[in-house]
This record gives C-alpha cells, structure tokens and sequence, in this order.
C-alpha cells in the first residue's frame, strides 16, 4: 500500500497548508473533511509560515554578503599587521632598531605571531598601535611602509567588522531557531489536517478514499516493491527505495 509522505520543504509545507484551506473553503461546513478550528489555525498560521520563510531567505542573503565583506577586512587587517611586523624585524636585522624595540609591542622574538583567529587579529593590532605610540613617545621614530597610521585604518575598519559580524551571527541564530519552531509547527497542523481527512474518508474503497485525500493536498508515494504494474513514468518519480 502506498504511504503519506509528509512535506520537507518550505514550499511544500505552503502548499500543502494553501491546498488544504483552498479546498476546505470551497465546501460547506458539513461536507468539509476538516474541523472549523483546525481550518482556522491553519489559516491563522499560513502567513506567519510565509513570512518567517521570507525572513530567513533575506537573513540568509543579507549574511553572505556580511560574510564576504568580513573575510575581505579580515585578510587585508592581518596582512597590514604582519607586514608590519616584518618590517621591524628587517629593520634590527640591519641594525637600525634595537633588538629590545620589540618590547614595545610585546614580541618575545622575531617570529610572526598567529594570526589565524578575530581575537588574535584584534589583539595583535592594538598591541602594534598603542607600542608604536609608546616608541615614538620614548624619543623613536615612526615605522614606514606600513605606517602605523595605515595598519591603525585597517585594524579599525576589521574591529567595526567582527563587531557587526557577532551581531549578524547572534541574529541569524534567532531566526534559525524561530524558522525551525514554525517547521515544527507547521508540519504538526499538517499532521493534523491529513488525519482528521483520513479519518473522514475511512469508510471509501482504498483507491477513492486515495484520491478524496489527495484533493487535501495528502502525498501519498508507492514502495518500489508495490508499484502497481499500469504506473506510468509520472508516478515512477513519486517512489522512494523501501528502506
């Protein structure tokens, strides 16, 4: 016998609820196969699906674009804090920086310290601005090729970055769960819908009560193994293997 395959997609959850109430609405309340408050949560609940699903698709969007634009300010900040870096160990290395200059900076040594995550990005940028500042103060002379003043914009344009980024992130969380509780819902008053039609059909021979479902919006697919012999190409892409 063939089984009911609930919705998995957003569009098939909005249709299977729009078909229902389509169909619901062109009866009268006696020959109707759903109850009126049931038909009335189905209504109420519908545009509160299609918006959430509006919602989550322009999150969606709205974070890749924040994404990209996040990933761009990060690798230009780490290579202005690296090359920087670089830079003051080229100049000890010919001797005109002492050694303990990096001190300043708080470097143990002349390799590059990881770069890798936002926090050690952030880190490492304020270091290299506030002991930039502290050398200079201490009779020195400012870095070139970068200078700090350049590493400082780029440090500031990623820190405004990641701070907006952990915002964005908090968001998109808050409407994953949201979409996944109107999921949840949704398919539970589907459920509920395609039970209270079967049961109203029960009594009709298995191939009509079939197809009175069906109107509902019930999706019924066959087991490969029971596919009946006269089923054409179309219902061949209704089957699923029997697991």
């Amino acid at each position: 016998m063939p089984y009911r395959r609930l919705p998995n997609t957003d569009a098939a959850r909005m249709r299977a609820l729009q078909t229902a109430i389509d169909k619901a609405s062109s009866l009268s309340m006696n020959e109707c196969a759903i109850s009126p408050a049931l038909l009335l949560r189905a209504k109420f609940f519908l545009p509160s699906l299609r918006s959430g699903i509006l919602q989550c698709r322009s999150s969606y969007s709205q974070s890749v674009e924040t994404g990209a634009n996040f990933s761009m300010l990060q690798k230009r900040a780490k290579m202005y804090i690296s090359h920087f870096i670089q830079v003051l160990n080229m100049a000890i290395l010919r001797g005109e920086m002492k050694p303990n200059s990096r001190d300043f900076y708080g470097l143990k040594g002349k390799k590059l310290p990881s770069l890798e995550t936002t926090d050690e990005i952030l880190e490492w940028g304020k270091r290299l601005i506030d002991g930039e500042a502290k050398r200079a103060a201490s009779g020195g002379s400012y870095m070139t090729n970068p200078r700090i003043s350049m590493v400082k914009i780029e440090y500031e344009k990623f820190a405004a970055a990641a701070r907006s980024n952990d915002i964005r992130q908090t968001y998109d969380q808050r409407t994953s769960e949201y979409i996944a509780d109107l999921r949840q819902r949704g398919d539970a008053i589907i459920q509920e819908i395609w039970n209270e039609v079967e049961n109203h059909f029960q009594n009709l021979p298995p191939e009509e009560r079939r197809k009175a479902c069906a109107e509902y919006g019930i999706s019924y697919v066959w087991r490969k193994s029971e596919m009946p012999a006269e089923s054409n190409t179309e219902q061949n892409t209704e089957t699923v293997n029997n697991d």
